[in-house]
């Protein structure tokens, strides 16, 4: 028996010996770039008794895996995808054994470093459209960050993108809305936050989203132009009214925004629904959605929209005059109500013309400028708009 327990103790004692040879071989190895060799030699000793506790065995485990990781050996890195990962949590076991700190700097540094290196692997990944990669990586980059108390706010925002880009919305959202929390203070975070939550049918809170955007950022174009937007979506009119007023302060020579106001004043002279404005107060906004439709073309004089807009808003306008026109009983009044409707009416020729060039295969213009042309008895244009319509 008691030469049993000798031999036990001996062959305890080999063994441990032998591991300990394994570390100081897997650290030769690693020092003539023979880092599969030390990979081997290095495995065995992590799970034995005597060199697992010892912060040195992990160091030199997280040395050779951040060797591998860094490698231009396609075939190496094959062999051992997970060397980052291995290299990370290397690091990490030598700092928790590391009690007197003798090494927490030197380790520290390292996991810096991996740290950037799988951001950026992540980043590749992405690029690649290796999308579950990329939220792997960055996991990664979030961890290390974690162990010194930080957040890395570029891999949360990084990791979102990759899960939209992905398909996974709730995820993504859910990321976007931490950076928010981290203080990842960008307009972009708040107008991709808000875009998903319209896509999931919370315009409510994409709203309120891009308004907290906007008070961060309140001269973003593009915060604003958003905020107008799911506003408009929304049916808030007056709300919309005061955001493009403000956007247009900000922004007095964006076309889009001129036309958007017409488009607002258009619709206070004739709405869709409830009561209609006074005649006066009909003519006034409809001159102010005149006005905007004009400053539109101002700042862009391509701009298809704007041409196409007034357009019909003198179309709009005639047809209430015709109207008036055809309520009166008396002919001398009716006659000069109806030469001022068909007057409000060709005003429209000029714009739909020039919205034609810009746009030459637009069927709705095509169609508005051979009714003017058959009103205006112009018989060769009228022909050629058929002609266009395949009439």
């Amino acid at each position: 028996m008691r030469k049993t327990l000798l031999t036990l103790a001996t062959w305890a004692t080999l063994a441990a010996t032998a591991q300990n040879s394994n570390v100081v071989s897997a650290y030769m190895a690693l020092e003539d770039n023979k880092l599969d060799e030390a990979a081997g030699l290095i495995e065995p000793t992590v799970t034995n008794e005597n060199t697992m506790v010892k912060e040195k065995t992990w160091r030199y485990r997280g040395m050779i895996y951040q060797r591998i990781a860094h490698s231009d050996d396609a075939s190496l890195k094959a062999k051992y995808p997970d060397a980052l990962e291995k290299a990370i949590a290397s690091y990490t076991k030598a700092n928790e054994l590391d009690v007197k700190g003798v090494e927490k700097k030197a380790n520290d540094q390292a996991l810096r470093g991996l740290q950037v290196l799988a951001l950026n692997s992540g980043n590749d990944a992405f690029t690649a459209k290796d999308y579950d990669k990329a939220v792997a990586l960055y996991a990664q980059s979030e961890a290390v960050a974690k162990s010194f108390g930080e957040v890395d706010s570029n891999a949360v925002f990084n990791s979102a993108l990759a899960f939209e880009s992905k398909g996974d919305l709730g995820e993504a959202l859910k990321r976007y809305q931490q950076c928010i929390s981290f203080g990842y203070d960008k307009p972009e975070i708040y107008r991709y936050t808000a875009s998903l939550q319209k896509r999931q049918n919370d315009l409510n809170g994409a709203i309120a989203t891009t308004q907290v955007g906007r008070k961060k950022h309140p001269d973003d174009k593009e915060l604003m132009l958003d905020e107008v937007a799911f506003l408009q979506e929304a049916g808030r009119v007056n709300e919309v009214e005061t955001s493009v007023a403000e956007a247009l302060q900000k922004d007095p020579g964006n076309c889009v925004l001129h036309s958007l106001q017409a488009s607002i004043f258009e619709a206070k002279a004739d709405p869709k629904s409830g009561a209609k404005p006074a005649e006066a107060d009909m003519y006034k906004w409809y001159d102010a959605a005149e006005a905007s439709y004009k400053k539109s073309i101002e700042c862009d004089p391509k701009f298809f929209d704007g041409y196409f807009n007034i357009g019909v808003l003198y179309n709009n306008r005639a047809a209430y005059e015709y109207d008036k026109a055809n309520n009166e009983k008396d002919n001398t009044k009716y006659e000069k109500l109806k030469a001022l409707a068909d007057a409000t009416f060709m005003k429209a020729v000029p714009y739909f013309e020039q919205a034609h060039q810009l746009k030459p295969d637009d069927r709705p213009t095509i169609q508005q400028l051979k009714t003017l042309y058959a009103k205006a008895q112009n018989k060769e244009k009228f022909e050629e708009m058929k002609k266009l319509l395949g009439e």
